[in-house]
């Protein structure tokens, strides 16, 4: 084990500073060939700062971003924190229309992103965006060149704890997504909560972070934030790429990973198909999503010296409840196919949804988490803030129960989710959408098991008399007006749907429908 320090500053644009100044010349950051040091990574952070407050921004203001994983993003990050200003990464693979209500929500006074995703926006009716900049178009609305004009001059601005430095959206339930804020004391308590559970605790002084995840994601900003923590150099991938991760993967360093179980599988699938090893990896964090067991196993066999970490939590915990060691993932013990135990200083319960008493230990009801760590609330949803969080805890939505030793055990989602792939899918959403097809007399959406995804979505329909609709039909319905990965994989026609006395509809029949 490493005995070096782990930088925690109680705020986040400090991290960057700090690293600057004890280590300048250590790389923190390579992306696509090129290595950048604590101090450059230091001094772009400063230009961007200065970019946007030329752009006029004040403390309280929001950048909205669209772009894949590109190093520009560490430099708008800090430099936002460093100024009070509030980022808010929005999801790319959406389809254009659920961007720009995004977009629109957030409020945003500048929105920065990649050309190949703001380009479509142009075509949809209620798309009236801020002050504009493209990233990497070498134009006069380029957002690298404007970084590039400013002087390197620290902001004179004092952020405080409470002051947000991140909003990220949720998948909702109906209508709009929510957008989550997270502020300094966040990123402060989830490191000090980290770093007791010893988690992406580097083994040796030459191990990297291998950063893949979308810094849409909490875990993608989160594992970034980790690595400069840990002073890790993280390779910084613009995108998953499992040939990038293999090829990655040969060489001397031992890597150090956070990827959804789906990614896992496609990474040993492509390393048996180029025939090459994944001994390199020293430490594997995984969640979003649980792990198969016969995927685990697998993945600890080719993977041979690595240590594997879950982590399970939400946007609205900083990413953060429990984490299950590696210890824990051992053949033959019982709690491998938990969460974990909580972080230190969180405290989970489990209540009883309807009426929120807490339940007896072993009985299953809704996962309840209070922690310094959990968010701010929702943009500008009072009423959607004080429903999640209630007398200081947060209410997840989620349906466990805790074990005698305190392990939790996630075995559904209350409100339904469907984790495919690590994205989050919620069937009232497509459910919506379907219910206005003229062919559609009823409809439900469930989640279904994936070998792959973990979860993939299912459709099941009740057509109106006399219509010729088929699954492509279904499919072909929804496919410009959601996200690519939110489209059926199987749609299902039967008579009639069951539903409850009150009219509700029976979803848990329709699951054992699927098994059978």
């Amino acid at each position: 084990m490493t005995d070096r320090d782990i930088v925690n500053p109680h705020i986040v644009a400090d991290l960057i500073r700090l690293q600057a100044q004890a280590q300048p010349d250590k790389v923190g950051m390579v992306f696509e060939g090129k290595s950048f040091t604590y101090a450059e990574m230091d001094a772009r952070s400063n230009k961007a700062a200065q970019a946007f407050l030329d752009l006029g921004l004040k403390p309280g203001d929001h950048v909205a971003w669209l772009a894949r994983n590109v190093a520009t993003f560490w430099d708008a990050f800090f430099g936002a924190a460093k100024t009070g200003i509030v980022m808010s990464s929005i999801n790319w693979r959406l389809a254009p229309a659920e961007v720009v209500q995004i977009l629109n929500d957030a409020q945003a006074s500048v929105f920065v992103g990649e050309a190949m995703f703001v380009e479509p926006l142009k075509a949809i009716d209620d798309y009236a965006p801020p002050k504009t900049f493209i990233l990497e178009s070498g134009g006069d609305d380029c957002f690298d060149a404007l970084i590039d004009r400013q002087e390197a001059e620290a902001p004179d601005f004092k952020p405080q704890m409470d002051d947000v430095v991140l909003q990220l959206y949720t998948s909702g339930t109906t209508g709009l997504p929510k957008g989550v804020l997270l502020p300094n004391r966040c990123y402060y308590e989830v490191g000090v909560a980290g770093e007791k559970a010893g988690v992406a605790q580097p083994r040796s002084d030459d191990e990297v972070m291998l950063h893949v995840l979308p810094h849409f994601h909490i875990a993608g900003v989160n594992f970034g934030l980790m690595a400069i923590q840990r002073s890790m150099m993280f390779i910084q991938h613009r995108q998953f790429d499992p040939v990038a991760i293999v090829k990655d993967a040969q060489g001397d360093a031992p890597l150090n990973t956070f990827m959804v179980p789906a990614m896992i599988m496609m990474v040993m699938e492509t390393a048996k198909a180029m025939e090459m090893s994944l001994d390199k990896f020293a430490t594997v964090s995984y969640g979003a999503a649980p792990m198969p067991e016969a995927l685990l196993d697998a993945a600890m066999e080719v993977m041979p010296d690595a240590e594997f970490t879950q982590f399970y939590g939400m946007t609205e915990t900083t990413g953060g409840v429990t984490t299950l060691s590696h210890a824990d993932h051992a053949k033959g013990k019982k709690q491998r196919t938990s969460a974990g135990l909580p972080l230190p200083g969180c405290e989970v319960k489990i209540c009883d949804a309807v009426t929120g008493e807490e339940v007896a230990q072993g009985e299953t009801g809704e996962v309840v988490i209070k922690s310094g760590f959990v968010m701010n609330g929702y943009w500008n949803r009072p009423d959607a803030t004080d429903k999640a969080i209630r007398d200081g805890w947060y209410w997840s939505g989620d349906a466990g129960y805790l074990d005698e030793n305190g392990y939790l055990y996630i075995v559904d989602r209350i409100k339904d989710m469907i984790i495919s792939g690590g994205e989050n899918i919620y069937p009232a959403e497509l459910e919506n959408i379907l219910s206005g097809h003229p062919d559609i007399a009823d409809v439900a959406v469930i989640g279904v098991p994936d070998e792959k995804w973990g979860e993939s979505v299912k459709v099941i329909a009740v057509k109106r008399i006399a219509v010729d609709l088929d699954e492509t039909g279904v499919v072909d319905f929804l496919r410009d007006k959601i996200a690519s990965f939110k489209l059926p994989r199987h749609v299902e026609f039967i008579p009639m749907l069951p539903r409850n006395p009150s009219g509700k509809i029976l979803k848990t029949e329709l699951r054992k429908l699927h098994e059978a």
